[in-house]
């Protein structure tokens, strides 16, 4: 048998769109969240949107739309000087990226 020898960022692709297909509700942008947040690839908003080369006004936006009452991610800290969200995973967003 031949070892996987798939990209990593199609691996990331295939997590976010295997947790999309579990709640349709996530968009493209909060379901990488949730996955770059579950494979220890970010912690916050600043690192996220740096990485992935998007507006962090949109991360930020994502973010808030992500939190809240039976959300998939938590706010820890917010830096108020520079907006900076430091984000954890809540019992949901484990539950979302548990594999089988």
């Amino acid at each position: 048998m031949l070892p996987d020898t798939s990209p990593p960022e199609d691996d990331f692709l295939a997590l976010v769109e295997a947790i999309r297909r579990q709640d349709a509700t996530l968009s493209p942008l909060g379901a990488g969240i949730i996955i770059a947040i579950s494979e220890g690839i970010v912690d916050d908003s600043r690192t996220f949107a740096k990485l992935f080369g998007i507006a962090r006004a949109l991360v930020l936006r994502e973010i808030n739309l992500l939190c809240g009452p039976d959300a998939p991610i938590e706010v820890v800290r917010r830096e108020a000087r520079t907006q900076r969200a430091h984000l954890k995973l809540t019992v949901k967003g484990d539950r979302l990226t548990a594999r089988p």
